[in-house]
């Protein structure tokens, strides 16, 4: 089960570099910035570098901080292990379906949502932690959108100050910052998405070696900085395989993006994912990149917005914690018919 959890939640890391592969440098593409396949490639190799550069606090949230993870192991290292394949199948059910929909719904949030339903269908409501789920999911889940909003909005305001006068030099300059800016992006990406997969494999694997919570991220037999790399590389190679999905629809369907609203974007979205990534928040980098498109968007023209697909993405994402929490308490009760 150990080997199966592992592939699964590599499979997983893989849709989910497909879901939002796209959405990371969906502005630097339709804005003629980059060309798609020389986007994605970067965005690619950022993600894979991100997964083992950067810190580790969000993985910790995820073993700890959204289920009890004493509960899960308690059942020992086959519950634990059908806990994380069947939080990984219900995840990516959910992400299939919204990225077939090309809609920019959370990847994140289906893997948590998920996880808070096969929790509750093996060990009840007690099993989550319902005031770290407000706090560091529900709250962030609002708060995040809204902050990456507002500074992109701000920070086109104070930009436009800044140039009203500048000439196609600085254009050029805010190009190349714009490409610069997307490495970033998808670097800070690729270490929140990895961290959280492989936060889920520690928990499934913590029982098989006779682990508990406390231990899960100094385990001797449990080589979690590689585990973290290897869902870094299965996120990227989704999203240099499937990223192409999600371009128009946060590049172009929104709202159109130039030039300078693509870098403030950008870098309105590097903010909020680096302030969530050091206080161990597992976001939707989907969901701020989304906000700060709509902050870039309404900035001098809110009628250029196209409501109608806002509405589409805002319900995709009020949906996806409670249809990922159906989703895997229906697939671990049906694993749990299945004869091992």
């Amino acid at each position: 089960m150990l080997v199966l959890t592992v592939i699964i939640g590599l499979a997983t890391a893989y849709v989910n570099g497909m879901h939002d592969g796209g959405t990371i440098v969906a502005t630097t593409v339709t804005s003629r910035i980059m060309k798609p396949r020389s986007a994605i490639l970067l965005a690619g190799l950022a993600c894979l570098l991100g997964s083992v550069l950067l810190g580790s606090a969000v993985q910790t949230t995820m073993v700890s901080g959204i289920v009890n993870s004493g509960a899960i192991l308690a059942g020992g290292g086959k519950q634990a292990a059908l806990f994380a394949v069947s939080a990984f199948l219900g995840s990516m059910v959910w992400n299939l379906i919204t990225w077939a929909g090309r809609l920019p719904s959370s990847a994140s949030h289906s893997l948590i949502g998920s996880m808070i339903g096969c929790s509750m269908a093996v060990c009840g409501m007690d099993s989550v932690i319902w005031s770290s789920v407000m706090l560091r999911v529900v709250a962030a889940m609002i708060l995040s959108p809204l902050a990456g909003f507002a500074l992109g909005f701000l920070l086109l305001k104070l930009q436009n100050r800044i140039l009203r006068r500048g000439t196609i030099v600085w254009t050029q300059r805010v190009r190349a910052l714009d490409i610069v800016s997307t490495f970033l992006l998808a670097l800070s990406y690729g270490s929140n998405e990895a961290q959280k997969v492989a936060g889920v494999i520690c928990l499934g694997a913590l029982a098989s070696g006779g682990g508990s919570p406390s231990d899960s991220l100094t385990l001797p037999y449990l080589p979690v900085s590689g585990i973290t790399s290897l869902c870094g590389l299965a996120l990227a190679i989704g999203a240099m395989t499937g990223g192409f999905n999600m371009m128009r629809t946060v590049g172009r369907d929104i709202v159109k993006i130039n030039t300078d609203r693509a870098f403030v974007s950008q870098l309105s979205s590097i903010l909020v994912v680096e302030i969530a990534n050091a206080a161990g928040l597992p976001i939707s980098s989907t969901q701020v990149i989304t906000g700060s498109v709509m902050g870039v968007g309404t900035e001098d023209r809110p009628r250029s917005m196209n409501w109608e697909i806002l509405y589409k993405i805002l319900a995709a994402w009020i949906l996806t914690l409670p249809a990922a929490g159906l989703t895997g308490a229906v697939v671990i009760r049906l694993m749990m018919l299945i004869p091992v």
